[in-house]
């Protein structure tokens, strides 16, 4: 039997337990994709492939593509997205790939676990104990209080909100929020097997002591008669088919509340594993239609502390370890943002700080920049300035705030590139077209760009506000089709890079441009995940280095500018009333957006 692991993430140490199930059984190849190629699990499967996002539109052509040559039998996915996908999909999967079995639940399992909104009301209908919902808005409302998006995942955005201000800002942040009344009280997991008739078969409970990331890293197993029923009878409820998780927590003494079922393998299932309830095993042998052994005792009290493992890998085995995909070939241009893109954003703030500190202490005698970036640190934006200004008690008025304002706005910023800048450079040395697009006021923009020293790498520079104001930054599908037009390429032809996944992606994807995020450490937006499939990117990277790799470029030789002569340069600073009018095009009418791309010319207006 082959198998497929979708996403496969950091998920190494269940890797390796399918590993030991299949030589005990059969035999067979593990295969692992993952949209990183950094990603751990990569290195733990026998074969690994980089595969588009499930969200692209050639996913499915690409992965059954795949699962037909190298005669896949089983797909497991480990993300929540992924059953949202493979579900949308599933019969054309199963008309492409009849030998191929999903390890996914029906489609009313996987929409009512998706949405935790529909999640609670099948808990109740089914008899469990939920947390209330809260439906009072400030200031009526009782603090503290739970939010959490109600179609997230991994634990992402579910905090405890204690005061109004927190509140606000995190709804500001994020329409997708349910409310609800803070639950109390250990937290526990419960692994629940269900054959592919949705019966039940076995179920372990382990608490969790301590999470990273939405994944524990130290849990106990403590079986519980009672809440493992509860869980197998809730599954029942659900019709969940194969392994699901679901999470409970606990105010007081045998009672358990029902907070949310997650339709795949848990991260923490290592520890039922060795407790001795052979998940891997179990599957296999309900994939090959033979009953499970289901007849064990698992090892009560079995604790579980993980620690950081590492790869060490050479850049030879990097390839060597890869399956060779096509999905981005005959690339000629790449689309760049600027902010945390190309250069640490929060290097311009604390410039701007710095500027606006000096103006308020020529004033007051007040030095107040080192306030400003501990707030700015400690995770607060907006209107700074009042604040710190209150908090000093220094007399100022709206005119006085417009002041610090422009002078953040129009200061000559002290900016550096990323060192991996190079990559750019080499690249467009391979005979790559490069073109930047930015969000933001104009000028502010402007001056980032003088003061990175850049300008010259790029073909094409269009700066979204130049186009007619904010109505044009991204995802406005505008600023891109103006890049593409400048390149002089189609959007097949073109990759673009960005970081912000609430506006950058959306915009190139239905364009049909291949979109790469890029998730640099400490950036402004690293923790921030899409919050639909329109604005999520085909891969991710950490560095731009990783773009030869990712593109099957030869090896890099010179940093120097040695291409062939570029196209003409334009900009979108320099664009006549025909380029606005393009624009303005694409916003009255989207569908006519591939009429104006793929139009070639020599000259540009």
């Amino acid at each position: 039997m082959n198998i497929l692991f979708l996403n496969v993430g950091r998920r190494c140490e269940l890797v390796e337990a399918f590993k030991k199930s299949l030589c005990e059984r059969n035999g067979g190849l593990i295969y692992g994709s993952d949209i990183s190629i950094n990603a751990p699990g990569l290195y733990s499967v026998n074969h690994s492939v980089i595969l588009p996002h499930s969200s692209s539109s050639e996913f499915i052509d690409v992965v059954s593509s795949f699962c037909i040559e190298k005669k896949i039998d089983l797909l497991i996915p480990t993300i929540d997205p992924d059953l949202v996908f493979l579900d949308k999909y599933r019969d054309e999967l199963k008309d492409r790939c009849p030998d191929l079995r999903l390890l996914l639940s029906p489609s009313f399992t996987i929409q009512h676990s998706r949405d935790k909104r529909l999640s609670r009301l099948l808990f109740k209908k089914l008899g469990a104990h939920v947390p209330q919902s809260i439906s009072k808005m400030p200031p009526q409302m009782k603090f503290p209080v739970f939010v959490k998006p109600f179609n997230g995942s991994a634990g992402i955005g579910a905090q405890v909100v204690s005061t109004y201000d927190e509140f606000i800002t995190l709804v500001n942040q994020n329409s997708s929020l349910m409310i609800e009344e803070v639950i109390h009280g250990p937290e526990y997991t419960v692994d629940v097997l269900c054959d592919f008739k949705g019966r039940p078969l076995f179920s372990v409970a382990r608490k969790r002591i301590k999470v990273r990331g939405g994944e524990v890293c130290q849990g106990v197993i403590e079986r519980n008669e009672i809440l493992e029923e509860l869980a197998k009878n809730l599954a029942a409820g659900f019709n969940c088919q194969g392994p699901v998780t679901l999470q409970f927590r606990s105010p007081e003494q045998g009672q358990f509340v029902a907070m949310e079922l997650n339709a795949r393998m848990g991260g923490g299932l290592p520890l039922t594993i060795a407790g001795g309830a052979s998940w891997p095993g179990w599957i296999l042998d309900l994939c090959n239609d033979a009953p499970p052994n289901i007849n064990v005792t698992v090892t009560d009290k079995l604790l579980m502390t993980r620690y950081d493992s590492s790869f060490f890998i050479k850049e030879s085995e990097v390839n060597s370890n890869q399956e060779k995909t096509k999905y981005l070939t005959d690339i000629k241009g790449i689309i760049v943002d600027m902010d945390d893109t190309l250069y640490p954003e929060r290097d311009f703030v604390f410039s701007g700080y710095r500027a606006v500190s000096q103006h308020v202490f020529d004033d007051s005698g007040i030095e107040i920049e080192s306030r400003l970036r501990m707030l700015f640190n400690a995770g607060m934006r907006g209107d700074l300035f009042s604040n710190v200004l209150r908090h000093y008690k220094l007399e100022f008025d709206e005119n006085y705030i417009l002041k610090l304002v422009w002078i953040y706005r129009t200061h000559i910023p002290f900016i550096r590139p990323f060192i991996d800048i190079q990559a750019l450079k080499q690249l467009r040395n391979n005979g790559i077209l490069l073109g930047l697009l930015s969000d933001g006021w104009l000028s502010v923009q402007q001056n980032k760009l003088d003061a990175l020293g850049i300008k010259k790498l790029f073909t094409s520079v269009v700066f979204s506000d130049a186009l007619g104001g904010r109505k044009f930054w991204k995802p406005s599908l505008g600023p891109y089709a103006l890049s593409l037009r400048n390149l002089n390429l189609k959007a097949a032809e073109v990759i673009y890079i960005g970081d912000n996944p609430k506006k950058d992606f959306s915009g190139a994807n239905k364009l049909g441009i291949k979109t790469v995020r890029i998730r640099r450490n400490g950036s402004e937006y690293e923790k921030f995940e899409a919050v639909d499939e329109k604005n999520k990117p085909l891969l991710e990277i950490e560095s731009l280095s990783e773009l030869r790799r990712v593109l099957n470029q030869p090896d890099f030789k010179s940093t120097e500018f040695e291409g062939p002569n570029p196209p003409k340069k334009v900009s979108s600073e320099i664009q006549g009333s025909s380029g606005i009018k393009i624009v303005t095009n694409l916003i009255q009418n989207d569908q006519n957006v591939t009429s104006i791309y793929n139009h070639r010319s020599e000259t540009v207006p």
